[in-house]
Order: structure tokens, then sequence, then C-alpha cells
């Protein structure tokens, strides 16, 4: 697990306004929360923040000549420029355990694939409670005897011992299945997409145009108010 040291700085200034201002500088308005500790306004260099958004890091966070330990609880991006514009700090202690989340990464070649099957993961993480100096960077499941319409679960994941996952060992993770299924399904939901219920012709046209002139001379008098 890696391990940084970020320096920020406390803020009075809060609200949309004073947030606003904040990023018209160039840094990202945060706040710090958890354990025994009143929440706690920032400002952060997003310098700092490159390469531990989705890393699950742990991070010692110096506030005003003190030090605590965090991890990014959450994080706000915006949608057009992709940037930060607000990120969580959660404070935790090294010696209790926490609930996160962690990846899942697939090694290896599935036999099922090789024979024409199609690979479908159905889950690419995994929910764990660990000490922070535990967490693992991701969890892997291997492949390699994954034979056509066979799956594998959270339980055939390769878990550390001292990682505690929370989700069932039932959940299916991921599976190979028969092209001709994944056939059928695109053909029913194409059916879906294309069946259109017919048209009632006769007194429910003459109904509609009627209802249609009684519409347009609303919208008329109102224009004209």
């Amino acid at each position: 697990m890696n391990r940084y040291s970020i320096e920020v700085e406390k803020r009075e200034e809060t609200g949309k306004g004073a947030a606003r201002r904040i990023r018209r500088n160039g840094l990202i308005p945060g706040v710090i929360y958890g354990g025994n500790r009143e929440p706690q306004a920032l400002t952060v260099d997003p310098l700092d923040l490159k390469g531990k958004i989705h890393s699950n890091a742990i991070i010692d966070l110096k506030i005003d000549g003190e030090e605590e330990t965090v991890m990014i609880k959450d994080f706000q991006k915006d949608v057009i420029k992709e940037e930060i514009i607000h990120v969580d700090f959660q404070k935790i202690s090294m010696d209790e355990t926490i609930h996160i989340t962690v990846p899942i990464r697939l090694v290896g070649d599935a036999p099922g694939v090789r024979e024409g099957g199609v690979l479908q993961q159905l889950m690419r993480e995994v929910d764990i409670e660990v000490l922070p100096s535990d967490i693992p960077d991701e969890l892997e499941l291997n492949i390699d005897e994954l034979t056509l319409s066979d799956s594998l679960e959270v339980g055939d994941l390769e878990i550390p011992e001292e990682v505690n996952v929370i989700n069932s060992l039932d959940d299916v993770i991921v599976t190979v299945v028969a092209p001709s299924e994944e056939v059928e399904e695109e053909e029913e939901e194409e059916l879906e997409e294309e069946f259109i219920e017919p048209e009632v012709i006769g007194e429910e046209e003459e109904e509609e145009g009627e209802e249609g002139e009684e519409e347009d001379l609303e919208d008329k008098d109102y224009y004209q108010k």
C-alpha cells in the first residue's frame, strides 16, 4: 500500500462563493472529518492529489504543523473539464480496521473462451475489512480453469489471511457463456425495440385532432397575454 505526505491549509470561509474563489486561484476546496475530530475545511493543491484519487493510498496530511493520517473518502469532478473540484479526507487509525473497496483483477486464460465462449465479468470490485497497512492494491482471480458454461465466485479469489471479505462468497464474479445465449438475448432486445403498438384509426384520430386545435388556441391565448 502506497503512503504519501500532503501539506494543506485550513480555511475559515465555506459555501459555494468561497469554493468558487478557491478554484479560480487554481486550488481545490476540501474537508477532513472522522474519528473524534470536528470537520475542518481545507484548501488543497491539485498537483498533490495527482495519482492518489483512485489508489486507496494512505496520506499523512499536514495541517498547520500538525499531522493527521487519512484516506481519500470521496471526491467530485467537473463533468466537462474532468478536473477535481472537491475532495473529502477521512481520518483513520492504523490499528483499527476499515471498510474499503478494492478492484478485482482477472489473471490467466479461460479455456472456455478458446472453446468459443464469451467471457462475462459481473463484478469488478469487492468490499473488504482490513487494517490500513494491509490494504491490497487489488485481489486476483485465476481463470485458467474456467470452462464453457462455468463460473467463478468471490470464494475463488486469492484472499490474504489479513483481509476479511464482506461480500457473499457465493457472489458470481465471472462466467463463460455460449455465444448462442448472447445472440438470443440480443435478438429479444431488438424485437422489443422494433415492436411498435399499432395506432387505432377512426374516431380517436378525430378526437386527437380536436384536442390539438384546443391546445393551439390555448397556446395563442397564452402568448397574447
